[in-house]
């Protein structure tokens, strides 16, 4: 039995997913708020192994919620109504979260996530969520992968490489993670650090690991590994002007 706690500030939100929860018999409810200043609480008095969190709520978000406690003790499902930014940060750092209004397959998928403890919720993803989702610049990203996750620094990633659906993450120490997630989920977060630049469809690129361009019908970049990257022409220009020729 799955024991969970539903936190939201709208009352509708808590009885349709309560009454969505309540039709899966291997889940229990055992509480309910529309406070967040209480979810701490109850959180430490029911333990339960799932809580279904509410991101934008009044005095604490989902975010700050979580920030109170020096180890999270549960897994968490952050639910949202759309919020292009918060969900580009809960991507990138491997949180898992619904849509409102909340789909009840996607619901199913996640008590399953949880089931095959496929859900990994720690401070420092929650950290950097929240610092993602207050307009700063993420320093370290949670990438998932099959091991579990790798915490890395931004700066120290040399340049990502698409391969389907999935991402190589080849970093500076010549070490690389696969992560399942396309390079585009990728480039809409990195762009916002002006040392990221995408060359070409398949790769973007740490602008302070190229060591080399040359000169081509759109060039091509050398990387600090050795590695070529393809400057595709359309791109040329843009990347000429990043700097100042001497």
């Amino acid at each position: 039995m799955i024991k969970v706690i539903l936190i939201d500030d709208e009352k509708h939100a808590i009885v349709t997913l309560q009454h969505m929860i309540e039709k899966f018999a291997d889940v229990e409810v055992l509480a309910t708020t529309q406070k967040s200043t209480e979810a701490k609480e109850l959180i430490e008095k029911h333990k339960p192994d799932l809580v279904f969190l509410d991101i934008e709520m009044p005095f604490l978000n989902g975010f700050e919620v979580l920030e109170q406690f020096a180890e999270i003790p549960c897994k968490v499902v952050f639910t949202t109504a759309y919020n292009q930014y918060a969900i580009k940060a809960l991507r990138m750092n491997a949180l898992d979260y619904l849509m409102k209004p909340i789909d009840k397959d996607e619901l199913r998928e996640a008590l399953d996530k949880y089931v095959n403890n496929e859900l990994i919720t720690t401070s420092e993803q929650v950290q950097q969520v929240s610092q993602f989702s207050s307009g700063k610049i993420p320093d370290t990203l949670a990438l998932s992968t099959q091991e579990g996750l790798h915490f890395v620094k931004v700066d120290d990633i040399m340049y990502l490489e698409a391969s389907g659906c999935y991402t190589y993450i080849f970093m500076h120490d010549n070490t690389k993670h696969l992560v399942s997630k396309n390079l585009a989920i990728f480039e809409d977060v990195l762009k916002e650090n002006p040392l990221f630049f995408r060359p070409h469809k398949s790769h973007v690129a740490n602008l302070k690991f190229i060591r080399n361009y040359i000169r081509g019908e759109g060039g091509e970049l050398i990387m600090a590994n050795g590695s070529s990257i393809t400057l595709s022409r359309n791109k040329k220009q843009e990347f000429l002007g990043l700097f100042h020729k001497v």
